[in-house]
Formats: structure tokens, C-alpha cells, sequence
């Protein structure tokens, strides 16, 4: 055979070879080079190691390394992305690893890493560093995340700032809400502009207006007032502080108590129905005191039962 024969017969096997292999790329959604499933891969590659340039993710399995998608996932995500995830709508994946930074939302069920969101951010259970342009939501969030409007769910550990609010059903760690905070059960430091709101509270708590809640212990402070069926620890406030019971310190213009004081209450007027402890004020009531010492100016007390 002829040196131009045998060129010939070269060029027509790697000519086949390749419309094979693209072949085969085109019914599996995408191109991969130099081999399938690992390099650089155009198109919807369901399992690949590499870079991977894709329109719209569906239907994946394992991604691992650079992923770029440029449009919004089918709506039911599957599979696993770990490395970089780069989309300018969405990337679709039911699990997230590393790093995800999408132009209009990012959202998983489960993220691990840190994950940024022009709009948002979303997940049924979240781990890492969060960042949504307007906010981020999700069944169990932990690590650091910031909402431009606010974060909210269910169980939330960690440090966590939304500009207009924070809420959920568990929270613990560091809470900073512009205009306030709520949940069930909050557990930490927390600060809302205007104000907090929960049933059980545990730590520290500062309220621009106010804080109010079924039962608090610790540190609650408020320009304005204060409520809780039970305080124990110190509360001050400026204006109104009213509870049901008192165990500490209590601060405030107007400080009512309607069942069991035990401590000390400091304010103009101080309201104990039953009082064990100090009054400083300009005009006390102990209600379990004898008639004629009940209501006393300056200073009141009760000792012993």
C-alpha cells in the first residue's frame, strides 16, 4: 500500500473515530475532552471530574471541579456538585459542596460551604457562610449568613444578620435584626432595632422599643418596655417593665409585677404583689406587707415569708 493510501485510510479512521465520539457525546448531552467524564466538558454531563460548561443543568449525578451553568435548572434537582459553582440564573444539584456563587439565586437541599445569591439563597439544611442579596431561608441553616431583607427558619445556629428581621423556631448564637427578632426558643445574644419577641429566651436580648416574651433569662435591656410572664437575671428598660414574676433586678419608669418579686426592683413607681427583696423608688407597694407599709416612698422591703 502507498504511503498516500495509507495517509488516506489514516485520515478516514480518525475522521470516523471522532464522528463516533461526538456521537456519542451528543446522545449522552454533552462534549468532553480529551476523554468522557473527565477535562472539559460542553453540555449537560451528568457525571464529570473538570470543567464543565453547561446551558441548563438536569438530571445530574456526580459533578466534581468548575461548573458553569448559564440558565435556571430543571425544576427537580438531583445529584452532587463539589468545587465551584458558577451560574448566572441557578445551578441545579440537590447537594451543593464548596463554593456556589449564582447572579439570581442559589438553592439546594443540602449546602455545604459558602454560598452567595444575587437574590437569594435557600436550603432544606445549610452549613457554611451564606450571603443573600434579599435573604436566606431554610429548614436548618448553621454557620454565618446575611440577608439583605432577612433570614429565616427553623433551626438556626451560628451568627446571623438580616436587615429588616430575623426569625425562626430555635435560634442560637449571635442575632442581629435592623427591626427585630422573633422565634420560640432563642438562645445567644441578640439585638433588633425595634425589637425581640419570643416564648423562651435565654441570653442576652437588646430591643430598641422593646422585648417581650413568655419567659426570659438573662440580660434584657430596652429603650422602651419590656413584658414577660417570667424574668429571671436583670432587665432594665426605660419606660415600662411588667411581668408576672421577678428573680434579679428590675429597671424601669413603671415596674409592675403582678405575682412574686424576689430581688430587687429600682424605678419611679415599683409594683410587687408579693415581694421579697428591695423597692428603690419614688413610690413602692409590697402587696404582702402590713397594712400602713404597702405602699411606702423612697425605699420598701419584705424579708422571710
Amino acid at each position: 500500500m502507498s504511503a498516500s493510501v495509507r495517509s488516506h485510510a489514516a485520515a478516514v479512521a480518525c475522521a470516523a473515530a471522532l464522528m463516533l465520539a461526538l456521537a456519542g457525546d451528543a446522545i449522552a448531552g454533552s462534549l468532553d475532552i480529551p476523554v468522557r467524564g473527565a477535562g472539559l466538558s460542553f453540555g449537560n454531563s451528568r457525571t464529570f471530574d473538570g470543567l464543565r460548561i453547561n446551558f441548563r443543568d438536569r438530571d445530574l449525578e456526580s459533578i466534581r471541579g468548575i461548573t458553569v451553568s448559564l440558565w435556571a435548572p430543571a425544576p427537580k434537582s438531583t445529584g452532587r456538585i463539589r468545587g465551584l459553582s458558577l451560574g448566572l440564573v441557578g445551578t441545579g444539584a440537590a447537594r451543593l459542596d464548596g463554593i456556589t456563587l449564582n447572579l439570581v439565586g442559589a438553592g439546594a437541599e443540602r449546602l455545604r460551604g459558602l454560598v452567595v445569591g444575587g437574590i437569594g439563597v435557600g436550603s432544606d439544611d445549610f452549613t457554611g457562610v451564606g450571603l443573600g442579596g434579599l435573604g436566606v431561608g431554610g429548614d436548618r441553616l448553621h454557620g454565618v449568613m446575611a440577608g439583605g431583607l432577612g433570614v429565616g427558619g427553623d433551626d438556626l445556629a451560628g451568627v446571623f444578620v438580616g436587615g429588616l428581621g430575623v426569625g425562626g423556631d430555635r435560634l442560637a448564637g449571635l442575632f442581629v435584626g435592623g427591626l427585630g427578632i422573633g422565634g420560640d426558643n432563642l438562645d445567644g445574644v441578640f439585638i433588633g432595632g425595634l425589637g425581640i419577641g419570643g416564648d423562651n429566651l435565654d441570653g442576652v436580648f437588646i430591643g430598641g422599643l422593646g422585648v417581650g416574651c413568655d419567659r426570659l433569662t438573662g440580660v434584657a435591656l430596652a429603650a422602651g418596655g419590656l413584658r414577660a410572664d417570667r424574668f429571671a437575671g436583670l432587665a432594665a428598660c426605660g419606660a415600662y417593665l411588667r411581668g408576672d414574676t421577678l428573680e434579679g433586678v428590675g429597671v424601669g419608669a413603671w415596674n409592675r409585677f403582678g405575682g412574686h418579686v424576689e430581688g430587687l426592683q429600682v424605678g419611679i413607681i415599683n409594683y410587687a404583689a408579693e415581694l421579697h427583696g428591695v423597692q428603690v423608688g419614688l413610690l413602692n407597694y409590697a402587696g404582702n406587707n402590713t397594712r400602713g407599709t404597702r405602699w411606702l416612698p423612697g425605699l420598701n422591703c419584705h424579708f422571710g415569708d
